[in-house]
């Protein structure tokens, strides 16, 4: 029979294809490896070694475009754009490729084909965050300003952290903030906060407002402290009464409570019953040598503490705590007052609570001065404001001392701290 004989030579076939499948894995594992190795290296003739023995490998041809469009010394957009094409028809379904492509094009100011080239990185990888990214900023770099935000927004939709460099980019090549929150930027506070953020930082006062009031019809919530920022940029750019109303929304939205002042006074917190916020419109502090202010609970004039500080004795302080800043009203006048209890206070510099005009320092009016040993009592001041007075601060103030003797020492005790329009003052002017 000529089975045994049909049997042998299927086996020897099976064995040969077996070998030869065998030599030619081999083979490619071998080309693969010495490819793989030349890759790794920082050389580009091992790179082109290694494109050479592996030329159906896109990131070979991907790593050679690369170093032809960043390398300072050898830059070569032709080259870069041959490889990066290479790349892109080996492996036409990888955003990244097509990305550099488009980029690569843009620097041998071939816009249509980068363009293209962009529009092909968008049909590899719809949902990409980098390719609606860099797509936007082509075309901002285009001047197709309406297009390019709606990339953009596409970006920030999947990606919010680069709002901030979002706002940046927008608004430098178009400062309209109605048309940048309309077509860049999505709803949500993530991306409204970082757009305030950029706005604080380029002091641009109007611009961060619209988009806090954008912010504030969605019903925020967050902490007093997060507007600290904005109110600080636009007390400094003169806009109390924005940063007033900024200030009185953020209570609602960190679902705090203002609390009553005590008899309708502009100051917050005047009577130290809630913490020091150290922002804002509330009162404000910082460590001085020499002094140390902190609530007492055991010594007040109304409720259950007051604010004490206790100078040791050891420094010509120059103190300033704590302070706030109060919006007002031009040319009305007030009443500033408060309850104070010393005790060993000794000084050859003044201790007086101030209220001064804020751009120029000037003093409008002070407390008379705190000395010696003196259980509660109250002191009261009455000034006007000027016809462009929008804000003041209210301080704690004691200026260094030229003299000799020029240490202060001693403890005070601060209550009732308020500040109100003089109504019946007004109506007989």
């Amino acid at each position: 029979m000529d089975s045994p004989k049909i049997n042998l030579r299927i086996r020897w076939l099976a064995c040969a294809a077996a070998f030869s499948l065998s030599a030619m894995m081999s083979w490619a594992a071998v080309r693969h490896g010495m490819a793989a190795h030349w890759a790794r290296s920082g050389q580009l003739d091992q790179w082109l070694q290694a494109a050479a023995w592996e030329p159906d490998n896109p990131e070979h041809w991907y790593r050679l475009g690369r170093y032809y469009q960043i390398d300072f010394e050898s830059a070569d957009a032709t080259q870069a754009i041959s490889n990066y094409q290479r790349a892109t028809s080996i492996a036409p379904g990888s955003a990244k490729y097509w990305l550099d492509l488009a980029e690569a094009r843009e620097t041998a100011l071939q816009h249509a084909e980068a363009e293209q080239a962009f529009r092909r990185a968008q049909q590899a990888y719809p949902l990409s965050a980098e390719v609606s990214w860099r797509f936007g900023n082509f075309l901002l770099r285009q001047n197709r300003q309406d297009e390019a935000f709606r990339k953009i927004h596409d970006a920030l939709s999947v990606q919010p952290s680069l709002t901030a460099l979002a706002i940046s980019r927008c608004w430098q090549s178009a400062p309209d903030i109605e048309r940048i929150l309309k077509l860049a930027l999505p709803t949500g506070q993530e991306t409204y906060w970082g757009a305030i953020d950029f706005l604080v930082e380029a002091r641009e006062p109007g611009a961060a407002m619209v988009v806090w009031k954008r912010l504030m019809a969605g019903n925020p919530s967050f902490p007093l402290q997060k507007t600290f920022r904005l109110q600080d940029m636009l007390v400094e750019t003169g806009y109390a009464d924005d940063a007033r109303s900024v200030w009185q929304q953020a209570f609602s939205a960190g679902m705090n409570q203002p609390g009553p002042q005590l008899g309708g006074s502009l100051l917050w917190n005047g009577n130290f019953e809630q913490e020091l916020l150290n922002g804002g419109l509330a009162w404000r502090f910082r460590p001085v040598a020499g002094a140390a202010l902190s609530f007492d609970g055991r010594v007040a004039h109304s409720q259950s503490r007051s604010l004490r500080v206790v100078f040791d004795g050891t420094h010509n302080v120059d103190f300033q705590q704590p302070w706030q800043y109060v919006v007002v009203e031009p040319n009305t006048r007030y009443r500033l007052s408060a309850y104070f209890r010393t005790e060993n206070l000794t000084t050859s510099s003044d201790v007086r609570l101030e209220i001064q005009e804020t751009h120029f320092g000037d003093v409008l009016q002070a407390i008379p001065r705190l000395a010696g040993t003196q259980y509660w009592a109250p002191r009261e001041a009455e000034f006007t404001t000027a016809a462009d007075t929008r804000l003041v601060r209210v301080v704690l103030r004691r200026r260094p001392s030229q003299k000799l003797d020029n240490k202060i020492s001693g403890t005070i005790w601060m209550d009732d701290v308020s500040l109100v329009p003089v109504v019946e003052s007004s109506a007989l002017r």
